[in-house]
């Protein structure tokens, strides 16, 4: 996890995640969707190869970018478990409110 989230702090990363997750692609494919250098965007598709967000395969003459979603799992798991830590806690919280609500209206 380390590695995913300062990947993912980039729109343009996010926005490469977003096209692979529709399809696999090259990198001159994705490049048509950005206003940035073709070296910019080596750079970005390195920094989401390190994540292992993104694997890179050889065909024939072409290298073909894909989304490796497994690599966002624990990720997504410890936001879920802290959204739910919240969403939780805010509903005891509203709870606790209605009760004292009802208790001061009862004198």
């Amino acid at each position: 996890m380390e590695k995913i989230f300062p990947a993912l702090a980039d729109k343009n990363r996010r926005k490469i995640i977003e096209l692979l997750s529709e399809k696999d692609s090259t990198l001159l494919e994705l490049a048509d969707h950005f206003a940035v250098s073709f070296q910019a965007m080596s750079k970005h598709i390195k920094i989401l190869e390190n994540a292992e967000i993104v694997t890179k395969e050889r065909k024939g003459k072409y290298r073909i970018l894909s989304l490796n979603r497994n690599s966002l799992k624990p990720s997504l798991e410890w936001i879920s478990y802290y959204s739910n830590f919240w969403n939780e806690s805010f509903d005891k919280l509203d709870e606790i409110i209605n009760n004292q609500a009802q208790n001061d209206s009862d004198k």
